[in-house]
Formats: C-alpha cells, structure tokens, sequence
C-alpha cells in the first residue's frame, strides 16, 4: 500500500502558550530587527548631537546664556547683539545655529514614530492575517482565539514600548542639558512634552493598540492604516490641546504677585492667557477688546472697567512632571481599554 504522507497527531502536541510567542516573534522577526536598528541609529545620533553642544557650551564658557542674539546678561555680562565681535555672542549664535534645528527636528521625529507604529506595525498585526485567512491555521492547532491574540499582541506591543521609553530616556537627557540656552521654547509645546518622559513612552502603546483594533474590526489591511493614521493624529492633536488645562494655571500680575521671582516667569510655560484687572480684581483677557483699533482699544478696556493693573496665567516649571504622569495616564487607559476590545471581539467573532 502506497503511503500518502499522513501526518498523525500525537496527543497532547499542540501549540501551547511559550510556542505561540515563539511562533509570533518569528513571524515579525524583521520587524523587530528593523526596529532595534531605528532605536540604535536614531540613540546614536543623540548622544552625537548631545556630547557636541555640551562640549561647546563648555569650551566657550556659555552655560545658562540665553536669548544673547535678542540682547541678555551672560554670567552678568549685558551681551548687545550690535556687538557682533563679542566672543560670547558670536559663540551662542553658532550654538544656536547648529544645534538648535537638531533639537527641533529630532523631537519632531519622536513624535511621528508612535503614528508609524500605529499605521505599520498596529494596523497590519490582525487585519493582514484575517485578510488571508491565515489565522485559521494557528485556531486549528488548539490555540484559543484569545491566547492568540494575547501573544499577537504582547511581542510587540513590549518591543514598541520598550524601544519609546530608550528614544524618550535618551531625548530627554538631551533636552535637559540644552534647557538652559534654549529658554525661549516652552516645555509645554508639542516639542519637547511629546517627546520626553512618561508621556513620549505611553504614546506607542496607545497608537499601537489604535491600530491593533482597527485591523480587527475593519479586517483589510489599507484601511485600518488610514484609520489608525486619522485616529493617531486626532489623539495627539486632543492631548496637546487638553494639556493646558490638566493643571490650574498659576495667576501672576502687578498687583496679585508682585514679589513674584523671575525664575518663575524664564523657566514657566507662558501663554495661558493675559489681560488687564478691574478694581474688584475680576480679570478682563486681552482678546476681550480684539476687534477694537486704535484709541478705541482704550475705551474699550475703560468702558470694561479695566485699571492700569495687568495679569497673566502660566504652568510654572513646577507643573511639567505631574502634567507628564497625567498625559501618560490617560494615553495607557485608554490603551487598556482598546486591549480590552481586542480581546471581547475576538470572543464574539465567527471563525
């Protein structure tokens, strides 16, 4: 009798938990590669840039000099940008020239990669395997759909998250080094809160999963990329404009705090709103009058009841690590919650 290449199952061989995650990191083993090699090149490429800027802030004796092109004291030197032979300000505008754009444009980069995770790593892990069927090899193993989907989802979600949290570590480090000279851009923008600390980590895991769930729900490849790009950049969008008001703004002026220290105003995020104060203290904000030209911009402060007193409301640096955790909070809930998604959908879909 001719044999026809039976295989026969021995019982008790089947695909078990450590197999599938084997099996998963196998699958995406050149993803996982090339990850490890973006984290490394873009890593590299910050200690460079860092190591450079702190030995030239160093050999030009320029720390804690800011704003010196604008005219600022520098180790209590009054530094006039006319003076264009001035050792000190020709040495900042040279800092500022070749590091300053690196600073931004890598920070930048950070913030882009938790959209590139979502739309390439997230929204392809389900929808591509639901797409060709090539999941119902792996359910035909006796692997439970939610085991499944738990391994599908634990390798790379730790590789993203990992990877983030060394790109942020280092960026950060960066950052804080450059702090000192870069005065005039404020912690509380995009660049540099999205790309430092807790928040710039929880940032991937929340993309990731975004496009995680798309794939599972929407079962093609292409459009769950599109969705998960719109959804990652909605997210980002609503916690930059959200951020602001994550902490009471603290309330300066010339007649609320007038013993104020101006460190609290060079190291504040500053632009939460000002105007003027009417003799109750009630505030008046400047755009209150914005439509008004002219002398008619002063009538209609005095018509408002305005004084010659003035307030502003700005985070004070203070604020920047609490509003970190906050960010970082609400990005991993809502991280849970699209898991938790994952996991009842996969429970009540046909096979």
């Amino acid at each position: 009798m001719s044999s026809i290449g039976i295989r026969i199952r021995v019982p008790g061989a089947r695909l078990r938990a450590r197999g599938l995650v084997w099996l998963v990191a196998r699958q995406h083993r050149a993803a996982l590669w090339a990850g490890l090699a973006v984290v490394v090149v873009i890593g590299a490429y910050i200690v460079w840039q860092r190591a450079g800027m702190v030995g030239y802030v160093g050999a030009h004796d320029i720390q804690g000099c800011a704003d010196v092109n604008a005219g600022a004291l520098c180790h209590g030197k009054e530094i006039s940008p006319q003076e264009g032979t001035n050792p000190t300000a020709e040495a900042f505008r040279h800092l500022t020239d070749t590091y300053r754009t690196p600073l931004l444009n890598t920070g930048r980069l950070l913030i882009a990669l938790p959209a590139l995770i979502g739309v390439f790593i997230g929204a392809p892990l389900f929808a591509r395997e639901l797409e060709t069927g090539t999941h119902q090899v792996v359910w035909t193993q006796s692997v439970g759909r939610t085991r499944w989907l738990i391994a599908k989802l634990a390798v790379p979600l730790v590789a993203v998250t990992a990877g983030t949290a060394v790109l942020a570590a280092l960026y950060t480090w960066w950052w804080r080094a450059a702090r000192p000279q870069f005065q005039d851009i404020a912690w509380g923008t995009a660049v540099p809160f999205d790309a430092t600390g807790p928040a710039a980590v929880a940032l991937a895991p929340l993309s990731f999963l975004l496009g995680a769930a798309a794939g599972l729900l929407l079962r093609r490849t292409l459009p769950a990329m599109v969705v998960t790009l719109g959804a990652t950049a909605g997210a980002q969008y609503g916690l930059d404009t959200l951020r602001p008001h994550l902490m009471t703004p603290r309330t300066v002026g010339s007649a609320l705090s007038a013993e104020t220290p101006p460190q609290v105003y060079v190291d504040a995020w500053r632009g939460m709103g000002n105007g003027y104060l009417t003799r109750s203290g009630e505030k008046i904000p400047l755009d209150s009058c914005s439509s008004a030209v002219g002398a008619g911009w002063e009538r209609c402060f005095a018509r408002l009841g305005a004084t010659g007193r003035w307030y502003e409301e700005l985070q004070p640096a203070s604020h920047y690590w609490p509003m970190q955790w906050m960010q970082a909070g609400i990005c991993l809930v809502a991280a849970a919650a699209l898991a938790a998604l994952c996991v009842w959908w996969i429970g009540r879909r046909r096979a």
